[in-house]
């Protein structure tokens, strides 16, 4: 045969080549991933803005969704919330 004189690479030894290069990869990887860490952790902090919703009321056409309005605008409490949307579920 052709290729009887090579010698191939030893199990034992192509496993450690992986192991070494796999951490390798690791190694870098982890390196890159602290020094983009802390370069965000010294960036000014954003201003943080009062959150706000608009809806168009031509966006609230069921019920449900009239609910949810509520619920987020704290007009209704939670158990309230649950209560009337078990029963908009139910007749649905």
């Amino acid at each position: 045969m052709i290729f009887s004189k090579k010698k191939a690479l030893s199990p034992l030894m192509a496993t450690l080549l992986l192991v070494v290069f796999a951490i390798v990869v690791g190694a870098i990887t982890m390196s890159w991933g602290k020094s983009y860490v802390e370069n965000l952790e010294h960036k000014e902090p954003v201003e943080k803005l009062e959150s706000s919703i608009v809806i168009s009321i031509k966006d609230i056409d069921t019920p449900l969704k009239e609910l949810q309005i509520k619920y987020i605008t704290d007009q209704i409490s939670e158990e309230e919330y649950l209560q009337q949307e078990k029963e908009l579920i139910g007749e649905e």
